[in-house]
């Protein structure tokens, strides 16, 4: 389903290096290939549907004068074990090129032109019921521009980090869609942004919370009333015992619509009104988008979880009520990286799938299903424990 809640639509993370080295790939007659490969944030395990995931970036820089093409990319366990070979369309699915216009025509999405940096958003879903792995390899196949010669190049290997945050729900009641969450594909995994000169997604796992009604649409009424929105007041809650680091508030309501806003929206104002806390253990947490004068904490206020932050609105970078939610590695909106999480127990109802978002498609399961330890991924709708 086409996203319209235009959340934090900035990228954002702090990434933590762990590998990156020129690569040099050989073959019987052809010169090493300059490829330098990076792998910025650790992969995250986590668990939605059922079973285990893995979610990462893969920065690769042509540093030759020549075209490159990438012809597969192969993620293996440890031990050698494959999970995911990505090539043909998989691959030119998951290639991003931060130098092209949005639609550029032109080169094919595999091919790196000389001097350009590709970015490999890897995704992947691990077998029901696998074990948690402890570091993935990496191999790739590329070849030079109109070259036969296929070249495969190890690429670096990476640890993955697999201890989750055990949070409570930060809202209430049924019928919540988890707009823009957590996919390979959604708003918030590919809002990438630099920022101090290193690339951060802060909302890899981020959800932009709204509620439906009977009709499976976000409103009732006017749909340029605040008011008339389902999720408009409702109470956010702290998910965990934290202190309060960061409050911002006085950010006026937007009206809803696609390009309404209240005020300019720059990295002060993207959040519009919103809390963070620390949850110690460098794990932070940001409420976004709450209506003005609705925050009933302070800066430096002990929380303890269940409490009431503050209520949904819709300010900032916002195009009607939502509560945008996320978890990060830093006291920072933008330049943090995001974090996985394991709520306690929700119940699933179904998805919401198709492209027209005044009578959007509601696949709903025969009951619902009860959920322990996950994340709710893009597009399901969920019931929260009172």
């Amino acid at each position: 389903m086409r996203s319209r809640f235009c959340a934090v639509t900035v990228g954002l993370c702090l990434s933590i290096s762990l590998s990156s080295f020129q690569l040099f790939a050989q073959s019987s007659n052809a010169k090493p290939a300059p490829l330098q490969v990076s792998i910025l944030t650790p992969p995250s395990a986590f668990r939605a549907d059922g079973r285990w995931h893995l979610c990462y970036e893969i920065y690769v820089n042509n540093l030759s004068p020549y075209a490159w093409s990438v012809q597969s990319i192969e993620a293996t366990s440890g031990d050698g074990a494959p999970l995911i070979t990505l090539s043909g369309k998989d691959l030119d699915a998951a290639l991003f090129h931060p130098g092209r216009q949005p639609g550029q025509k032109g080169m094919p999405a595999a091919d790196i032109a000389p001097g350009e940096a590709v970015v490999a958003y890897m995704w992947i879903n691990l077998a029901q019921n696998a074990p948690i792995l402890s570091h993935l390899q990496h191999q790739f196949t590329v070849k030079k521009g109109n070259d036969s010669a296929l070249y495969t190049v190890d690429a670096p290997s990476a640890s993955v980090a697999t201890l989750l945050p055990q949070i409570e729900s930060p809202l209430r009641g049924d019928d919540w869609f988890a707009g823009n969450g957590p996919s390979n594909t959604s708003a918030h995994r590919r809002a990438m942004i630099v920022i101090d000169g290193t690339p951060h997604i802060a909302q890899r796992y981020a959800i932009d919370w709204v509620q439906l009604g009977s009709d499976n649409r976000t409103y009732t009424g006017d749909p340029k009333d605040n008011h008339s929105y389902h999720c408009f007041g409702a109470e956010a809650h702290a998910i965990a015992d934290g202190v309060v680091v960061e409050v911002k508030d006085g950010i006026p309501e937007n009206m809803p619509g696609a390009n309404s806003r209240a005020v300019p929206i720059t990295l002060e104002t993207v959040a519009g009104n919103h809390v963070n806390l620390d949850l110690g253990g460098g794990v932070y947490v940001m409420y976004a988008h709450l209506q003005p004068g609705s925050i009933r904490v302070k800066l430096g206020d002990k929380v303890t979880a269940g409490q009431v932050i503050g209520l949904v609105g819709n300010t900032g970078n916002s195009s009607e009520p939502h509560l945008h939610f996320q978890l990060m590695n830093r006291n920072s909106p933008l330049a943090s990286d995001g974090i996985p999480y394991a709520l306690p127990a929700y119940k699933l109802l179904g998805k919401v799938g198709g492209e027209d978002l005044d009578n959007p498609r509601f696949d709903r399961l025969s009951a619902p299903e009860a959920h322990h330890g996950e994340i709710p991924m893009e597009d399901e709708v969920v019931n929260f424990e009172q």
